[in-house]
């Protein structure tokens, strides 16, 4: 399998609005941002919007984010046509190849589809941390949501995986100072 990754940097761009629809699709609203913040942030040097295409096929997408010591995975989609095809696992290994650490975070399972996707992530090597974990609002207003976190490392020093996770929430999600 050979996938490509094709970073996506303004709105104009070809598979931007088939991803945008993929996106809605596979995220509820208070695991999201908005579209039109989501087209806001594609120039943020830290934050890769990212194509994962099969032969010149877009099959999905990854929004993950560059930090010194880490990456975050913000989103994983692949369409439900090319799912079960080790696309999203080959996007995984992708990412794994930097040599840094990954975190993301998860859904509690509680429901067929959230069960999958923590299985999804744990045959991959992923596995949840230890730690009580809340996904800050993507908007003002909105509450917090309890999630797991999620990382290929089990390794964590606390006092690292603290600052990280800070770092994370305060570049991804709304904070009340952001202009």
């Amino acid at each position: 399998m050979d996938l490509q990754f094709e970073r996506i940097q303004s709105g104009s761009h070809w598979h931007l609005q088939d991803l945008l629809d993929l996106y809605v699709e596979s995220f509820p609203n208070e695991e999201r941002r908005t579209t039109s913040e989501l087209l806001r942030m594609l120039n943020v040097q830290e934050m890769y919007f990212t194509a994962v295409l099969v032969e010149e096929v877009v099959v999905g997408f990854v929004v993950y984010w560059k930090f010194g010591q880490f990456r975050y995975i913000e989103h994983l989609a692949i369409y439900p046509a090319h799912r079960r095809k080790g696309f999203g696992a080959g996007v995984l290994q992708h990412l794994q190849r930097e040599g840094k650490p990954l975190l993301l975070e998860v859904e509690i399972p509680q429901d067929v589809l959230s069960t999958q996707r923590v299985g999804f992530y744990n045959r991959a090597g992923f596995n949840a941390l230890p730690v009580y974990y809340h996904q800050p609002p993507y908007r003002k207003g909105e509450s917090l949501v309890p999630m797991l976190l999620f990382s290929d490392r089990t390794d964590w020093d606390d006092e690292l995986l603290k600052v990280s996770t800070e770092q994370f929430q305060e570049k991804v999600y709304f904070k009340e100072n952001k202009n």
